[in-house]
């Protein structure tokens, strides 16, 4: 795997998790909103509590699956780091965690670092280039 895409695990773990919780809010909503139907013959209370807690068994399995994914998140930025704290030149680790691991755009990384938009571009290949001896150390082993 290219150290690029690598590092881009992080970032799309986060939105994996964002995602989840999403999803548990759609449920929770759902969840909520409970519709009535007036019957002359038999009204079913049952059903209705049975769809409640389907949904309440739902969103516990998706918290559990959050909290898995969160574990994964951090053990893999603790990873992450590692590695880019293997890093000699100051300025590479500085770019390569405000990408992959704060999430910057390349425009918030060039304010912060004081460069050229231009500059950061070139300094993240080289980066890059160093970033992947590290990577292709370990990863060989």
């Amino acid at each position: 795997m290219k150290p690029k895409y690598y590092l881009r695990q992080v970032k799309q773990l986060d939105k994996i998790i964002d995602a989840k919780l999403e999803q548990i809010q759609n449920l929770k909503n759902m969840s909520t909103r409970v519709t009535s139907c007036l019957n002359n013959e038999r009204t079913e209370s049952n059903t209705i509590g049975d769809k409640v807690g389907s949904s309440v068994m739902k969103i516990i399995d998706l918290e559990i699956e959050i909290n898995e994914t969160i574990d994964k998140l951090v053990d893999l930025k603790r990873e992450v780091t590692r590695k880019i704290d293997g890093l000699v030149n100051g300025d590479y680790k500085l770019l390569l965690t405000l990408r992959y691991l704060n999430f910057k755009t390349w425009e918030e990384i060039a304010v912060e670092m004081g460069f050229t938009f231009r500059w950061v571009h070139e300094l993240h290949k080289r980066s890059l280039i160093e970033f992947e001896k590290i990577y292709s150390e370990e990863y060989s082993r």
